[in-house]
């Protein structure tokens, strides 16, 4: 009898721990969805300030003129070869570029007094800046072909990133980079760089600009050849 009193004892201590746990779980439970509903002054300041941020940057990156086209060229004066085998060349740069919101489309040319030519086709994506006549900045992916007269036409992709931050409204400083994708021919395989850094003057739709300019191409392989050219570039740019 005294063991079947313990045993209904022990039965109804452990229902009640297990009821009382139950319920202390719904508590909790009721507790955490109160909190998740809770108004505090904190949690609206730090709302209040992501709004603030999102706003901030879709002011800085969004503007209501949606298409943009540039016309540029430039005269680039350069020294080729090394030491007394340096010789002076110029070459011309023509370039287009249109603007849909933040996705570009460039084209570029050049007309050299030696080689190599190149002409090249890119992609463009600017990362900040509400438009081309802002401080911006734009990353770049294309395909370049580089013609020498005494290689193949090499037709390589690149990626690179250019840039413009306005000092004043009608004052400012550019730079740019890029770089080729290695690519083989015939045995030969082709790398090259190019970067540019200078300064601009704007009035309205018109800019004028001046910058130094370096390229370099490496033919590696069964022909081997070692192009660098450094010097500087004026030009003249039409922002429609």
């Amino acid at each position: 009898m005294n063991f079947l009193l313990k045993y209904i004892l022990i039965f109804f201590v452990c229902t009640q721990a297990f009821a009382i746990e139950g319920v202390y779980e719904v508590i909790v439970k009721r507790s955490e969805e109160k909190k998740q509903s809770q108004w505090s002054l904190g949690d609206w300041l730090a709302t209040k300030q992501r709004i603030g941020l999102m706003d901030q940057w879709l002011a800085l990156n969004f503007e209501k003129n949606i298409f943009e086209v540039v016309l540029d060229y430039s005269k680039y004066s350069f020294e080729e070869g090394e030491g007394v085998n340096k010789k002076d060349r110029q070459s011309h740069l023509y370039n287009g570029k249109f603007y849909i919101t933040l996705l570009g489309f460039e084209w570029e040319e050049t007309h050299n007094s030696s080689s190599p030519d190149y002409t090249k086709y890119n992609m463009s994506l600017r990362f900040f800046g509400t438009s081309q006549q802002s401080t911006h900045i734009n990353f770049l992916y294309g395909k370049k072909s580089v013609n020498s007269n005494v290689m193949d036409t090499f037709k390589p992709n690149f990626y690179g990133f250019d840039g413009d931050i306005y000092l004043l409204s009608f004052l400012g400083t550019s730079g740019s980079f890029e770089k080729l994708s290695q690519t083989k021919l015939d045995g030969t395989t082709l790398t090259g760089e190019t970067s540019s850094y200078g300064a601009f003057i704007e009035l309205w739709f018109l800019r004028i600009y001046a910058e130094k300019r370096k390229e370099k191409y490496y033919y590696s392989g069964s022909q081997s050849l070692r192009t660098e050219s450094e010097g500087t570039s004026f030009g003249v740019s039409l922002y429609l």
